[in-house]
């Protein structure tokens, strides 16, 4: 199991249920399985995912989590743009693929990964996480009704790990007033000058306040602002 982020103060919760998950998967033909624990909001393959391998070498999981390699992986957001359980190879021959995918495709390769099986999950408050069966041989029509149970199987581990997230101490960057009401008119597509206006304070000001909100975001611009205060609840888009 490797792990890059954590956001539950008890992190054995969540890797229990995914060992348990394995566990299960395994005793009925599974050779290995990945998640992806992201924030809402975020790329399934974004520094900010957490990646829980089981049965994978140490090896190949040390190759796919180089930042470089794991973002130029164009299987999980593409099966959770569309929304339903597919092969791996059947993504990589039905989807245009940029220079960086096809080195990631003949690394896949390369390090003898045959097929699998690519699965969205969907949880409450719009956290989604992909999985990936590994069954050591090519998918074929045949194996359909083999594969359903295992999917129902990892839907159910998902939905008890977002009750684990969603239960525990989650830490929130700590905003001021003012900072909370400029990350919200960014977030409503206000210029600085609009929010000078709306806040009855000057534009240096509101680009003081933004700096500081960048940094406690650990952010450089309002895109990522918004998805790191929709992520944290700080703003929602009500």
């Amino acid at each position: 199991m490797i792990f890059q982020w954590n956001p539950v103060k008890d992190g054995t919760s969540v890797y229990s249920e995914l060992k348990e998950l394995a566990d299960q998967l395994m005793a009925k033909g599974v050779v290995a399985i990945s998640y992806h624990l992201t924030p809402p909001f975020y790329s399934q393959v974004s520094k900010r995912s957490s990646v829980f391998h089981f049965g994978y070498s140490e090896e190949k999981v040390a190759t796919y989590l180089d930042p470089e390699i794991m973002e130029s992986d164009p299987i999980p957001d593409h099966v959770m743009s569309v929304g339903h359980v597919m092969t791996w190879k059947q993504i990589i021959n039905g989807i245009k693929l940029t220079e960086k995918h096809r080195k990631f495709v003949k690394l896949w390769k390369d390090q003898g990964l045959t097929d699998g099986v690519a699965v969205p999950l969907f949880g409450p408050k719009s956290r989604n996480s992909y999985f990936s069966m590994n069954f050591g041989k090519s998918i074929d029509a045949d194996d359909q009704e083999r594969i359903l149970p295992l999917v129902s199987l990892a839907q159910a581990s998902h939905r008890r790990i977002c009750a684990i997230i969603n239960q525990a101490d989650v830490v929130k960057p700590m905003l001021s007033e003012r900072e909370n009401e400029v990350l919200y008119w960014i977030s409503r597509g206000k210029s600085n000058g609009e929010m000078a206006t709306i806040l009855d304070i000057s534009e240096a000001t509101v680009d003081t306040y933004i700096r500081r909100l960048f940094k406690k975001l650990d952010v450089h611009d309002r895109v990522s602002a918004v998805i790191v205060g929709l992520s944290s609840s700080l703003i929602t888009l009500r």
